[in-house]
């Protein structure tokens, strides 16, 4: 990995507001539930470019936004953040994203809405304008909330003149980095995506080691493979490693994932080693774990140092 050292991180892909209701009685259908709502910003860019600005490494931030008070609201408080946001284009076909998410009384989810059309609309033509804007970023982020072909446009930018890192964020849409896998010098998922993007079913321990290695064969430079009380498991063209899972009392598992990639991505920015990197990404996971919510105010108050004990 080249030395990154002091290399500001830029996060492309999906910002938008999350609602948690969260039921005050067993979720019933076709009826009136009584519930209290919180209203927030979420996304898997959003989670971790405020993670790792948070950790301390200089962040910008590029999302798509309709034309409307959502938009207006969500450019305001992440500009107070201490991101960069990097303006795009409002859409005038689709409003600004949002995640409904409808929980039972323990917290488990009854189920979920995503009103997320506006990300079909985030497409490499409203991006070339401000090409030398994201290069100047050493180190990016992006998540698979991007079209296809948007990917394969970022992709094609960073190939030669920066790190570029991916997350699948989910089973359905994780298929679409097999198109630029041979572009991409880190990529994150978990073991159901990995499943997906390699069609292996994930039974054994040997079976997931074969999925890691599949995928570094059709190109990434490494792969990190998340499984839970599991563990991580980190390959690159050398091999394999595997990373045990910090032990905590769990408060809230929402957002753990993006904080494993924020304080992976944050190791990375200061000059680390992917194994070191990974470690502080561990360990800023596991904080967030004792913390409400995907994001926490208390991540300013961590050194490197102090990651790397919890």
């Amino acid at each position: 990995m080249p030395n990154l050292k002091h290399s500001p991180v830029l996060c492309i892909g999906a910002a938008h507001w999350d609602v948690r209701s969260q039921s005050k009685e067993p979720v019933r259908k076709g009826t009136s539930n009584p519930v209290s709502v919180a209203r927030y910003p979420g996304g898997v860019a959003h989670n971790v470019a405020v993670n790792v600005c948070r950790l301390g490494s200089t962040t910008g931030l590029v999302s798509r936004w309709g034309n409307d008070a959502a938009g207006d609201a969500l450019q305001s408080l992440l500009t107070d953040t201490g991101l960069s946001i990097i303006p795009l284009p409002r859409s005038k076909l689709y409003p600004t994203a949002t995640y409904t998410a409808v929980l039972e009384p323990s917290g488990e989810l009854a189920f979920g809405l995503a009103d997320m059309e506006i990300y079909d609309d985030f497409t490499g033509d409203i991006l070339t304008p401000l090409k030398s804007d994201l290069i100047s970023f050493p180190i990016w982020f992006v998540d698979t909330n991007l079209p296809i072909e948007t990917l394969e446009v970022l992709a094609g930018w960073q190939k030669g003149n920066g790190y570029i890192a991916a997350d699948a964020v989910s089973v359905a849409k994780s298929s679409k980095l097999m198109a630029v896998m041979d572009r991409l010098d880190l990529l994150f998922c978990n073991g159901d995506e990995a499943s997906e993007l390699t069609g292996m079913a994930l039974e054994t321990e040997q079976d997931l080691l074969g999925a890691g290695e599949f995928l570094i064969s059709k190109g990434a430079r490494a792969v990190i493979i998340t499984m839970g009380p599991g563990g991580v498991y980190l390959f690159d063209r050398n091999g394999h490693k595997h990373f045990e899972a910090k032990v905590v009392d769990v408060v809230d598992v929402t957002g753990a994932g993006d904080s494993l990639i924020a304080g992976t991505l944050h190791g990375i920015s200061r000059g680390l080693d992917l194994e070191r990197s990974l470690q502080l990404g561990l360990a800023t996971a596991a904080f967030t774990l004792k913390k409400q919510g995907a994001t926490t105010e208390d991540l300013r108050e961590l050194s490197l140092d102090a990651i790397g004990s919890v």
